[in-house]
């Protein structure tokens, strides 16, 4: 039997936000040896912000909050039906596209809890960026076709500081994070900042990645 058959590594949506930023971190340094780790701090930045708004969104009923709005439908029904039917079927989570969740992160009493007044700060400009960033940048890295791929990443920094920024408010708000241990909610922050600084990402001399096909 191998050594490590039967291991398993467990973490919530939370702690899986944390470690996409600590990895978003560890792969910029890498990149500095080898430009194709561009990839992973971009993806890496994308799974934080995507399940950072997962968490904000999502209310006690779970998932219920960060799922489209037809399946919210199904979820409200099921929830109902388990009353009185303990065997009925659960339905299929469907989340919200990163663009649709950031939308919603902006509105008042946005957060599960629906204790935040003002929604996160994301102005139009910074919503088409990371939209451009979901559809352009991560859909072609997961959605891989055989092909050969340019990645300009002198943008990368900024959009780190975005991110991080967006992040930060969530934090600040308390439902996002709120699972999570205080010295865990303190790594968070401590690397938040380390993200929003200029330096974060020190990047290769030249300003784009190439590979070709």
């Amino acid at each position: 039997m191998p050594e490590n058959e039967g291991q398993w590594v467990s973490v919530d949506e939370a702690e899986d936000v944390a470690g996409s930023i600590r990895h978003a971190l560890r792969a910029a340094i890498f990149a500095q040896e080898d430009p194709q780790a561009w990839k992973w701090v971009l993806l890496a930045l994308h799974s934080a912000l995507q399940g950072a708004c997962v968490c904000h969104l999502t209310t006690t009923a779970a998932p219920i909050g960060a799922v489209t709005e037809r399946n919210a439908g199904e979820w409200i029904d099921y929830f109902a039906a388990l009353r009185d039917d303990p065997t009925v079927k659960q339905p299929k989570t469907y989340l919200m596209a990163l663009p649709d969740l950031l939308k919603a992160i902006r509105k008042p009493h946005s957060a599960g809890d629906r204790s935040n007044e003002t929604g996160v700060t994301l102005s139009d400009a910074e919503l088409a960026w990371l939209r451009r960033i979901h559809d352009e940048v991560r859909n072609q890295f997961v959605h891989f076709e055989p092909m050969g791929w340019s990645l300009e990443v002198s943008g990368v920094p900024a959009i780190g500081q975005l991110i991080a920024r967006i992040l930060r408010e969530m934090l600040d708000m308390g439902w996002a994070f709120r699972h999570l241990e205080r010295e865990a909610r303190a790594a968070l922050r401590a690397d938040l900042e380390t993200l929003s600084s200029t330096g974060w990402a020190p990047g290769p001399n030249d300003d784009q990645t190439t590979r070709d096909s």
